[in-house]
């Protein structure tokens, strides 16, 4: 079942979070409140009562401190942008992942990044229609922008 993030499902966010330091950033309480007060969408698939996965997606307009999302600012006039996606251990190879992006919006680009060294994401993006647009170095690391258009 696909439905909004609540208050009870912090916790279990965060843990989730946490144990993908591979390939997002890390989060607390304070900068998880932060992050779903400023997004447009925020949703989870629930499977017996766990979070199998979720999605935070934020609009162009938001005022977040990242310098991922601000090169996409920089460079388009229209976009959503996909700051997290991330799907329990459990329930990978699943489709879980597949029914989150499946929550995307059509009518709009949606812009992310990607480790350059995380091919099973880069490979998983691609076959869901995003395409590389350029490059950004941070914190040591190159990330892949990559964008899809609007349908």
């Amino acid at each position: 079942m696909i439905r909004e993030i609540t208050q009870h499902d912090h916790d279990q966010l965060i843990e989730l979070n946490q144990g993908a330091l591979h390939a997002v950033g890390s989060l607390d309480h304070e900068a998880l409140a932060l992050l779903l007060k400023m997004s447009d969408q925020a949703l989870v698939v629930e499977d017996a009562g766990d979070v199998a996965g979720f999605v935070v997606t934020l609009p162009q307009s938001a005022t977040y401190d990242s310098s991922r999302f601000r090169w996409f600012q920089d460079r388009y006039d229209e976009f959503v942008y996909l700051d997290r996606v991330i799907v329990s251990p459990d329930h990978r190879r699943k489709g879980v992942g597949t029914q989150l992006y499946d929550e995307l919006p059509l009518d709009v680009p949606v812009g992310l990044e990607v480790y350059s060294s995380n091919e099973t994401s880069l490979a998983f993006h691609a076959d869901q229609g995003f395409q590389p647009v350029g490059e950004l170095v941070h914190g040591g690391k190159t990330n892949v922008m990559m964008l899809r258009d609007a349908a």
